[in-house]
């Protein structure tokens, strides 16, 4: 899944290419050094049922669930995103810039 992301004004389209990779189109080299450091870093929450939840701990760029938390997690930074749909079908490019585990 492909997402465009914005804050007012575009700022480029990411998408999940694979454990520890995450493919971003940005022109401006600032929002993407955020965006590698934003899917690189490791992310908690409360997972399983109420009455014996627990404490998960994953990387964004780690799988592609954790992924698509992640853009939902981007509108606490003021972003907004929209899904694009599969990449494959709109010619992602996988050489792009990506984040490394």
């Amino acid at each position: 899944m492909k997402y465009e992301i914005e804050n007012g004004s575009y700022v480029g389209t990411a998408e999940w290419a694979g454990p520890g990779e995450v493919a971003l189109d940005m022109h401006d080299d600032s929002h993407r050094r955020w965006f590698e450091e934003f899917f690189a870093s490791e992310t908690s929450s409360m997972t399983g049922p109420l009455d014996c939840a627990e404490m998960s701990h994953e990387r964004r760029n780690e799988s592609e669930a954790a992924f698509h938390r992640a853009m939902f997690e981007l509108a606490a930074h003021a972003y907004a995103v929209r899904a694009m749909g599969d990449g494959r079908r709109h010619q992602a490019h996988p050489d792009r810039t990506r984040t490394e585990a």
